[in-house]
Protein backbone atom coordinates (compact mmCIF):
# COMPACT_ATOMS: atom_id res chain seq x y z
CA UNK A 1 0.00 0.00 0.00
CA UNK A 2 2.47 2.66 0.83
CA UNK A 3 4.61 1.32 -2.06
CA UNK A 4 1.71 2.34 -4.23
CA UNK A 5 1.39 5.31 -2.62
CA UNK A 6 4.69 6.66 -3.55
CA UNK A 7 4.59 5.67 -6.94
CA UNK A 8 1.86 7.77 -7.50
CA UNK A 9 2.90 10.98 -5.77
CA UNK A 10 5.94 11.45 -7.32
CA UNK A 11 4.99 11.81 -10.75
CA UNK A 12 1.92 14.15 -9.46
CA UNK A 13 4.32 16.22 -7.47
CA UNK A 14 6.80 16.43 -10.08
CA UNK A 15 3.78 17.26 -12.85
CA UNK A 16 2.65 19.98 -10.65
CA UNK A 17 5.78 21.52 -9.88
CA UNK A 18 6.17 21.62 -14.11
CA UNK A 19 2.86 22.76 -14.46
CA UNK A 20 3.47 25.58 -11.99
CA UNK A 21 7.16 26.36 -13.71
CA UNK A 22 5.80 27.00 -16.91
CA UNK A 23 2.83 29.44 -16.12
CA UNK A 24 5.60 31.57 -13.81
CA UNK A 25 7.88 31.42 -17.32
CA UNK A 26 4.75 32.87 -19.03
CA UNK A 27 3.55 35.41 -16.79
CA UNK A 28 7.03 37.00 -16.63
CA UNK A 29 8.28 36.31 -20.25
CA UNK A 30 6.71 39.49 -22.06
CA UNK A 31 7.77 41.80 -18.30
CA UNK A 32 11.11 41.11 -18.84
CA UNK A 33 11.34 40.75 -22.89
CA UNK A 34 9.58 44.76 -22.34
CA UNK A 35 12.22 45.75 -20.16
CA UNK A 36 15.41 44.10 -22.06
CA UNK A 37 13.73 45.93 -24.97
CA UNK A 38 13.27 49.20 -23.80
CA UNK A 39 15.10 52.21 -25.55
CA UNK A 40 14.44 55.77 -26.27
CA UNK A 41 14.34 56.82 -29.46
CA UNK A 42 17.71 58.96 -30.79
CA UNK A 43 16.92 63.09 -30.83
CA UNK A 44 14.05 62.71 -28.06
CA UNK A 45 14.25 65.73 -26.49
CA UNK A 46 13.24 65.90 -22.58
CA UNK A 47 13.02 68.76 -20.50
CA UNK A 48 14.11 67.62 -16.67
CA UNK A 49 14.66 68.92 -13.23
CA UNK A 50 17.60 68.45 -11.34
CA UNK A 51 16.19 66.25 -7.61
CA UNK A 52 20.70 67.35 -6.56
CA UNK A 53 22.64 70.32 -6.47
CA UNK A 54 25.59 70.49 -8.57
CA UNK A 55 28.68 72.33 -7.96
CA UNK A 56 31.94 72.63 -9.43
CA UNK A 57 33.65 73.14 -5.55
CA UNK A 58 31.47 70.83 -3.76
CA UNK A 59 30.97 67.83 -6.44
CA UNK A 60 33.39 65.51 -7.57
CA UNK A 61 33.79 63.56 -10.60
CA UNK A 62 32.00 60.52 -10.29
CA UNK A 63 29.73 61.79 -8.12
CA UNK A 64 25.84 60.67 -9.13
CA UNK A 65 22.95 62.56 -9.50
CA UNK A 66 19.07 62.52 -10.68
CA UNK A 67 16.45 64.23 -12.42
CA UNK A 68 12.61 64.12 -12.90
CA UNK A 69 11.28 64.78 -16.26
CA UNK A 70 8.48 67.32 -16.07
CA UNK A 71 8.14 67.37 -20.15
CA UNK A 72 4.01 66.34 -20.63
CA UNK A 73 3.91 62.92 -23.12
CA UNK A 74 4.80 59.63 -22.63
CA UNK A 75 7.99 60.04 -20.79
CA UNK A 76 6.50 62.47 -17.73
CA UNK A 77 7.80 61.92 -13.95
CA UNK A 78 10.48 59.02 -15.45
CA UNK A 79 13.26 59.59 -13.74
CA UNK A 80 16.83 59.96 -15.44
CA UNK A 81 20.09 58.76 -13.80
CA UNK A 82 23.98 60.23 -14.38
CA UNK A 83 26.74 61.22 -12.87
CA UNK A 84 29.43 64.34 -12.87
CA UNK A 85 32.11 63.25 -15.29
CA UNK A 86 34.56 66.05 -15.62
CA UNK A 87 35.53 69.25 -13.56
CA UNK A 88 37.83 71.91 -15.22
CA UNK A 89 38.03 74.98 -13.01
CA UNK A 90 39.18 77.92 -14.12
CA UNK A 91 42.18 80.27 -13.70
CA UNK A 92 42.04 82.77 -10.95
CA UNK A 93 41.95 85.59 -13.40
CA UNK A 94 40.86 84.03 -16.60
CA UNK A 95 39.23 81.33 -18.55
CA UNK A 96 36.15 79.39 -17.78
CA UNK A 97 35.21 76.40 -15.27
CA UNK A 98 33.36 73.63 -17.09
CA UNK A 99 31.41 70.60 -15.70
CA UNK A 100 30.33 67.58 -18.49
CA UNK A 101 27.48 65.54 -16.66
CA UNK A 102 26.87 62.05 -18.37
CA UNK A 103 23.47 60.35 -18.39
CA UNK A 104 23.04 56.99 -18.12
CA UNK A 105 19.65 55.02 -17.56
CA UNK A 106 15.77 56.36 -17.93
CA UNK A 107 13.55 54.84 -15.55
CA UNK A 108 9.90 55.22 -16.31
CA UNK A 109 7.25 55.24 -13.70
CA UNK A 110 5.88 51.39 -13.86
CA UNK A 111 9.98 50.14 -13.57
CA UNK A 112 10.72 50.01 -17.10
CA UNK A 113 14.57 51.04 -17.39
CA UNK A 114 16.51 52.42 -20.42
CA UNK A 115 20.03 53.01 -21.13
CA UNK A 116 20.27 56.67 -22.15
CA UNK A 117 23.67 58.81 -23.84
CA UNK A 118 22.05 62.35 -24.34
CA UNK A 119 23.71 65.93 -24.55
CA UNK A 120 22.63 69.31 -22.61
CA UNK A 121 21.02 71.83 -25.22
CA UNK A 122 19.60 74.29 -22.70
CA UNK A 123 19.65 75.65 -18.95
CA UNK A 124 16.67 77.21 -18.32
CA UNK A 125 17.30 80.79 -16.53
CA UNK A 126 20.71 79.67 -14.42
CA UNK A 127 20.99 81.99 -11.86
CA UNK A 128 24.43 82.23 -12.30
CA UNK A 129 24.59 82.79 -15.82
CA UNK A 130 25.93 79.46 -16.60
CA UNK A 131 26.05 78.23 -20.20
CA UNK A 132 26.16 75.25 -22.43
CA UNK A 133 29.22 75.20 -24.93
CA UNK A 134 29.71 73.68 -28.21
CA UNK A 135 30.56 70.39 -26.66
CA UNK A 136 27.50 70.25 -24.01
CA UNK A 137 29.62 71.12 -21.07
CA UNK A 138 28.13 73.52 -18.80
CA UNK A 139 30.22 76.42 -18.79
CA UNK A 140 30.18 78.82 -15.86
CA UNK A 141 29.39 82.72 -16.91
CA UNK A 142 32.63 84.82 -17.91
CA UNK A 143 34.42 87.47 -16.31
CA UNK A 144 35.14 89.06 -19.74
CA UNK A 145 35.27 93.03 -19.85
CA UNK A 146 34.22 93.20 -16.60
CA UNK A 147 38.54 92.17 -15.78
CA UNK A 148 39.50 94.36 -18.76
CA UNK A 149 37.61 97.49 -17.40
CA UNK A 150 39.55 96.31 -13.67
CA UNK A 151 42.85 96.56 -15.57
CA UNK A 152 42.09 99.77 -17.28
CA UNK A 153 40.83 101.47 -14.45
CA UNK A 154 43.64 100.89 -12.07
CA UNK A 155 46.53 101.55 -14.53
CA UNK A 156 44.00 105.20 -15.53
CA UNK A 157 44.08 105.69 -11.65
CA UNK A 158 47.67 104.83 -11.28
CA UNK A 159 49.05 106.88 -13.77
CA UNK A 160 46.95 109.89 -13.02
CA UNK A 161 48.94 109.91 -9.14
CA UNK A 162 52.02 108.91 -10.97
CA UNK A 163 51.73 112.26 -12.84
CA UNK A 164 50.76 114.23 -9.79
CA UNK A 165 53.37 113.06 -8.01
CA UNK A 166 56.90 112.23 -10.21
CA UNK A 167 55.52 114.11 -13.35
CA UNK A 168 55.80 112.04 -16.53
CA UNK A 169 58.23 109.46 -15.34
CA UNK A 170 56.07 109.03 -12.35
CA UNK A 171 52.85 108.61 -14.77
CA UNK A 172 54.18 105.52 -16.35
CA UNK A 173 55.50 104.19 -13.11
CA UNK A 174 52.02 104.77 -11.88
CA UNK A 175 50.20 102.87 -14.84
CA UNK A 176 52.39 99.94 -13.97
CA UNK A 177 51.17 99.65 -10.00
CA UNK A 178 47.93 100.79 -11.26
CA UNK A 179 47.76 98.29 -13.70
CA UNK A 180 49.20 95.47 -11.27
CA UNK A 181 46.81 96.66 -8.76
CA UNK A 182 43.68 96.15 -11.15
CA UNK A 183 45.05 92.61 -11.62
CA UNK A 184 44.80 92.11 -8.05
CA UNK A 185 41.28 93.17 -7.71
CA UNK A 186 40.05 90.30 -10.45
CA UNK A 187 42.31 87.91 -8.76
CA UNK A 188 40.81 88.56 -5.67
CA UNK A 189 37.42 87.22 -6.73
CA UNK A 190 39.18 83.25 -7.31
CA UNK A 191 37.85 80.45 -9.26
CA UNK A 192 34.86 81.04 -11.01
CA UNK A 193 32.01 78.69 -9.68
CA UNK A 194 29.34 76.65 -11.31
CA UNK A 195 26.15 76.34 -9.17
CA UNK A 196 23.33 74.37 -10.79
CA UNK A 197 20.77 74.05 -7.54
CA UNK A 198 18.28 71.27 -7.03
CA UNK A 199 15.44 72.32 -8.85
CA UNK A 200 17.59 73.27 -12.40
CA UNK A 201 15.36 72.76 -14.98
CA UNK A 202 17.81 71.11 -18.47
CA UNK A 203 16.61 70.38 -21.86
CA UNK A 204 18.94 66.75 -22.99
CA UNK A 205 18.84 65.10 -26.28
CA UNK A 206 18.66 61.67 -26.32
CA UNK A 207 21.94 60.72 -28.83
CA UNK A 208 23.17 57.30 -30.34
CA UNK A 209 26.67 57.20 -28.48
Amino acid sequence: MNRHFKRFSAPSFATASGFLLAVIVMVSAPLLASTANFAVPDDTALRIRLDDTLTSEDSKVGDPFSATVVDQGEYRNARVYGHVAKIDMSGKIKGHTSMVLRFDRLVMSDGRRAPIHAEIVELYHAPSGEKVDVEGAIESGGRGRKSVEHTAIGAGAGALLGGIFGGGKGAGIGSIIGGVGGLGTTAFHGHQKITLDSGQEILIRITGR
